[in-house]
Formats: C-alpha cells, structure tokens, sequence
C-alpha cells in the first residue's frame, strides 16, 4: 500500500504542474517539460522520503517514474504491459474483468489484470488511437480496425455494435520471428528441402499463394518468401493493413495500404484499387497481402500480364484455399462464370498450406507449433475444381519431396535446387 500512496502522490504533484502549466504531451517540447517535471518529483519524493524514514529506494523510484511514463507518455500502465509481453501474440478484452490472452501454445484468462470499468477500457482505446492518424472510436464510428505504431492490429468495438454492453478489443501481435526461409527451418515450420524449394520457386519468379486458416503464420511465411526476392526487382506491396515487412527488408519495394470510408467523408480506398493501381508502379512483382474478395480478380490480372506475384488465403487446406479465391473472383463485378473464374486460377503455379495443429491435455486445447503441412503445384481444371500436384508429404521439419516434381523442375534445377 506504501508503494501504492508514495506513486499516487508523485502523480498528483507531476499532474497538477502539467496542468498549472498547459503542457502539451502531444508536442517534443511538452513531452521534454513532462520528463523533467517527472524527474524533478522524484527526486522531492527521495528527499521527503530519507528525512521521513520513508522507502525512497531507487527500485521503487525505478517502478513510479516507469508507471508514470506510461501513463504520461506511453500508452498507459497496462496498454504499455500488454504490448510488452513477449508471450503474448493477441489480447482478447471481453469486458473490465475478462481478459485473455493467446500464448502461442493456448488461449488463457488473465486474472491479474483487471479493468475498473469501461471507461478505463475506453481510456486505453482513446490513448492507443491517439497515435493512429485518422482514427477515431465514437457513436459516429463505433467499430474500429487501426494498425498501431509497432505493427499490432487493434480492432475495438463499443455499445450498441458490442452487444454484450461492454467496450471490447483485441490487440492482435505480428511478432515476426523470421524474415527468410532459412531461419524458419530451425523453427521446424518446414524442411531444409522445402525452404530451398520454395527460394528456388521465387527467383524462378513463379507465382505463389499461402493458404492456412487464421494465426497458421500465413503472414510469416509471405514475409519469408518476400525475402527470398532478387534484390534488383521492383516490388509493390498492397494490403488492407500493413502488416508485412518487405518494404523495410528490401530496397527497391513500395507499400500501398488499403482505407475505409472515414467518418470525415473522405472515401475510402480499396484494395482492388490498390492493386489496379501498383501496376502503373512499373512493378516486377505484386505481392497482396491477403486476398478476401474483389482484389481477387485484380491480383489474376497482374498474374496474366506477366507480373510475378505472392498472395496468402484463408484455407483450411490447399485446395479450400484455391476454391476460396474462385468464390473472391467472382464477387470483382467482372460477370464472369465459375469455369472463367478456374481458368483464371491456373495462372497460379504453387500453393503452400500452412497449419496450426492442436492437441487437448485435461481437456484443454492446446495448440502445437505452427508447420507448413502441404506444397502443390496447380495443373489444370478437372470438372468444377482445379487439379493439384503433391510436391512433398508429410509435415514441419519431416517434409520430404516427392518424385513428381513440378513441370518446371528443370528451371529450379538451373536455380541451384536439388531434387
């Protein structure tokens, strides 16, 4: 309780100076004054602290000038926790007192951090959208989507679209471990032979899709294959949210992101827009974050035209995921029909499926380490789907290749990879 009342009364004091004083935290110069005012309190805590035979301790300064900080100049104490996790890869906040977090290996409810009520909730938002350009959580806009400064995808609804009667959010990690194919062998998400095939397959400039079902490490592993690009191609980068690090990996890469209508009536820019558009970018090679619908139609364009390119899918394997992106085609308004929609589909040469298994201990799911579980080539149209050619079997570090290599294995083959 003494740690508790020492920090409240250094805030009081560094708050009523900010105000007394109009400090402006928003500015360089406001958030300069707000630091000395901090440290100026400490050290008149410090004193009064040793006269009186208080604590005073430099571990206890350390923790009020840490919270104070985060409060004055982060993002607040616990926002500022949460970001700090290392364990944590997506916060759930279902109300002031139901939190949870994903851990990688399961999903867990966080007991020791717990919210007042929802306006604490609010508040966080409010800080966390401060830095967000553009952005705003209000009755106008009570549902918002906004990539925070470090990466992290906020999503954060309020009253009356959070039917529960409370604010929520989620602050969904993107803690990238991996920006080639080499390092994700020690991670055991594929072989030595598989990552060298998949490198080849990109210098062959061949056009590739991710597929996998939600937080399978889709993202990481376009990343991955994105870095495995020649360093003279032109690369344009489109998504809805940037999330993929390419343009900071590679020199001769541009970003395009996505934008909803505003609630200032500013229209919004979509991603077929986006894709449209990078092809006047004199590109190499298109890469599209995550297909979802019309931008679909607009990334099989470029394919055909001959600009090389990378995409991932929702799919819950490899052939799911080459029949969602038929579905998304469709929706692009380009009247055409589902054998047109197929036929598109074969400008696609590998598809790569990646998995997050699970298993159950006590009854509690557990998720195991993320593992590509499938590589296949695109052959042809047989019926109403597409036909696909197993490139390896089995999963993770145990992937192996198969005798039925692709149809242009000889090009790989003058790439450097060895069968």
């Amino acid at each position: 309780m003494a740690d508790i009342t020492a920090a409240d009364r250094v805030r009081a004091h560094v708050e009523g100076a900010l105000t007394a004083k109009q400090v402006n935290l928003a500015s360089p110069d406001g958030r300069a004054h707000a630091e000395a005012l901090i440290e100026e309190a400490l050290t008149a805590y410090q004193a009064d602290a040793l006269a009186s035979n208080g604590d005073g301790s430099p571990a206890q300064l350390e923790q009020i000038r840490r919270e104070l900080r985060d409060d004055l100049l982060g993002l607040g104490r616990i926002a500022e926790r949460m970001l700090a996790d290392e364990s944590a890869q997506e916060w759930m906040v279902n109300g002031p007192r139901r939190i949870f977090k994903d851990t990688g290996d399961r999903i867990e409810r966080v007991t020791d951090i717990a919210l007042p009520d929802d306006r604490a909730a609010l508040r966080i938002l409010e800080r966390l959208l401060e830095h967000v350009e553009g952005k705003r959580l209000d009755r106008i806009t009570p549902l918002i989507e906004a990539r925070l400064p470090d990466g992290s995808r906020l999503t954060a609804a309020i009253p009356p679209v959070s039917s529960n009667g409370h604010v929520i959010f989620t602050i969904r990690r993107f803690r990238l471990r991996a920006n080639t194919l080499t390092e994700l062998v020690p991670l055991e998400m594929l072989s030595q032979q598989a990552s060298d095939f998949l490198a080849a397959c990109v210098r062959a400039r061949k056009n590739i899709v991710v597929a996998g079902p939600v937080s399978s490490g889709k993202t990481t592993l376009l990343n991955a294959l994105g870095g495995a690009i020649p360093g003279s191609e032109r690369i344009v980068v489109c998504e809805s949210g940037a999330e993929l690090k390419l343009p900071d990996l590679l020199h001769n890469c541009v970003a395009y992101e996505a934008r909803p209508d505003s609630a200032d009536s500013l229209p919004g820019i979509t991603l077929d827009q986006l894709v449209a558009s990078a092809l006047r970018l004199n590109p190499s090679r298109i890469i599209v974050g995550e297909c979802r619908g019309p931008e679909t139609m607009a990334m099989l364009w470029a394919f055909a035209t001959g600009h090389a390119g990378m995409t991932s899918v929702h799919g819950e394997t490899a052939d799911h995921g080459l029949r969602n992106l038929a579905r998304f085609a469709l929706t692009a308004g380009a009247h055409i029909t589902t054998e047109q929609a197929l036929d598109w589909l074969r400008e696609i040469d590998i598809v790569i499926h990646c998995a997050r298994p699970t298993t159950y201990e006590n009854g509690e799911q557990r998720f195991l380490p993320r593992q590509v579980d499938e590589i296949v080539e695109v052959q042809g149209i047989e019926g109403n789907r597409l036909t696909v050619n197993p490139l390896f079997e089995g999963s993770g570090a145990d992937m192996q290749w198969l005798s039925a290599g692709p149809r242009f294995l000889n090009q790989l083959e003058s790439l450097g990879f060895a069968a």
